[in-house]
């Protein structure tokens, strides 16, 4: 088993007993009377899940105005499950219960994501990796632990999904679609491959991210970086293709005559003191055309048709 799994399963562990063992001492009042653990929107989710199981919208629930795709995924156990006696199945499967435990399990998947990203990171970048102070009085710990600290361990998305906020399924969706943005981009150009592997990964970060956006708007600012990414691995395989004819491509071609003239300027041209470009700051026109350069270059490029 490898470190991340069994921080994975540690995490996962953690959050399941904190989700029975909590609402238990709070909401049923055996520690402290008056304190509720269970979020109030947990309530809100269940009630409308019974109403999917008796075959009736769950917006007829007051206050839901959430996807009723996350009505009809808590109503999957009240509708198969129904009239069992066993008590571990019936305590488990119960609405009091299963939601939760559906929201710690995509909360710990969460983790293992971001834990498997970063030792991959480390793997790659062992050479050049360079250390803050507060970096360095940590390196008694084992990476694979650090890495499961910023998540797997955290207090605070524990907390969020063990009370039944189902914002760790919000947080899934989007964290899956960049993973199938970036993380199955081949290593290493291949142009007669990297066309069909380019439009895959469009269509399946694109269904990930709709169905993000679908369960909560604020994934749509993620679309641009997905969009802009996209474009750069179209521009960099054409680059491949053309780079020994020294051909122009893209929209330094397509607007040759813009880039000319920003090539020329004197703001936007190497700089006498350090040698880089400029950004024209104090020249609204260049700017806008600049503007313009990039919505051409982000969304009529092929790869964002």
């Amino acid at each position: 088993m490898g470190a991340a799994t069994r921080h994975f399963l540690i995490g996962l562990t953690i959050r399941l007993v904190l989700t029975f063992l909590l609402p238990l001492l709070l909401d049923d009042g055996l520690l402290l009377r008056g304190v509720r653990y269970t979020d109030i929107d947990y309530d809100v989710f269940t009630d409308a899940a019974e109403h999917v199981a008796q075959g009736r919208s769950p917006y007829e629930r007051h206050t839901y105005r959430y996807t009723p795709f996350l009505a009809a995924l808590l109503a999957l156990p009240l509708k198969n499950h129904r009239g069992k006696s066993w008590a571990i199945v019936s305590l488990v499967f119960s609405g009091k219960y299963f939601g939760k435990i559906l929201f710690c399990i995509a909360d710990a998947i969460c983790g293992y994501i971001i834990a498997l990203l970063r030792r991959r990171r480390r793997s790659i970048h062992a050479e050049q990796q360079t250390f803050t102070a507060a970096e360095k009085r940590m390196t008694n710990l084992s990476p694979d632990f650090v890495d499961a600290l910023w998540w797997l361990y955290n207090p605070l998305p524990i907390n969020i999904c063990t009370r039944g906020s189902a914002e760790s399924l919000v947080v899934l969706l989007p964290v899956l679609a960049t993973v199938a943005v970036s993380e199955m981009s081949p290593a290493k150009p291949q142009t007669s491959k990297r066309s069909g592997n380019i439009i895959a990964r469009a269509c399946i970060a694109g269904i990930l991210h709709g169905i993000g956006i679908h369960a909560k708007l604020y994934p749509l600012i993620y679309t641009v970086s997905f969009m802009a990414f996209f474009s750069h691995q179209q521009q960099s395989m054409s680059i491949t293709r053309v780079n020994s004819d020294h051909l122009p491509i893209g929209w330094s071609h397509l607007l040759s005559e813009q880039m000319e003239f920003f090539g020329t300027c004197f703001c936007c041209g190497p700089s006498k003191s350090t040698g880089s470009n400029t950004f024209p700051w104090r020249h609204p026109l260049r700017i806008f055309v600049l503007s313009i350069l990039w919505v051409q270059r982000l969304f009529f490029t092929i790869s964002s048709v």
